[in-house]
């Protein structure tokens, strides 16, 4: 049984990994060798291996046989049934929502968009992104779909970090944000849910179009 301080560490350590790759230090295919791994995060082995198991249920690393790991290479079908899990999913949660927003929820959207104006480095600005949707989701009150909805928003983070279409659409995706986010100051659910769905199918068009 894992200790306390243990889950720590493989926390640690899979955040540390998620950033390195997610920033580009290390890229699709690239092996993701333990020992050295261990040297650079300061980790021992084991929360090593857990963090890297975890990664891969994200779908950010693959494991290589008995060969250790690697980062993974998108997979068009899987940032395909990404995308379509999140236009069913976040829909729900941003129903389920917006009749509870405060001032405050919407006090943490603006803040994650304005902290993302400026940024241009592709995980922070992936971290932005999960803020701003993550402030207009959590009144919904709905952990497991919270949970789920984090996941699926940490994987296509990969692939879209990887096709950089986070950052080349910045400023196309600050202005649907923006959309988003007056109406659900109005009140208005059919309105948000347009732009929320608007902007997950533009998201998924522009990482067709580039390559990873």
């Amino acid at each position: 049984m894992e200790t306390y301080t243990e889950k720590t560490q493989v926390h640690v350590a899979a955040e540390q990994i998620r950033t390195l790759i997610l920033d580009g230090t290390y890229r699709p295919g690239q092996p993701l060798r333990q020992e050295a791994l261990s040297e650079r995060l300061k980790v021992s082995r084991t929360p090593l291996r857990h963090a890297l198991q975890s990664l891969a249920e994200e779908g950010l690393v693959e494991t290589v046989g008995f060969k250790g790991a690697r980062v993974a290479r998108p997979d068009p079908n899987m940032v395909r049934d990404l995308f379509d899990m999140r236009l069913l999913l976040e829909p729900l949660a941003l129903k389920s929502a917006v009749a509870h927003h405060t001032k405050l929820d919407f006090a943490r959207a603006e803040m994650a968009l304005d902290a993302a104006d400026t940024e241009r480095d592709p995980h922070r600005l992936s971290q932005r992104n999960w803020e701003f949707h993550h402030a207009l989701y959590r009144p919904s009150d709905r952990p497991t779909l919270m949970r789920t909805i984090e996941q699926l928003n940490r994987a296509s983070a990969f692939a879209e970090a990887i096709a950089k279409s986070i950052v080349i659409r910045s400023e196309k995706s600050a202005a649907e944000h923006r959309e988003l986010l007056e109406a659900c100051r109005n009140g208005d659910m059919d309105g948000a849910i347009l732009h929320l769905t608007k902007h997950l199918q533009l998201a998924y068009h522009d990482i067709q179009n580039l390559e990873y």
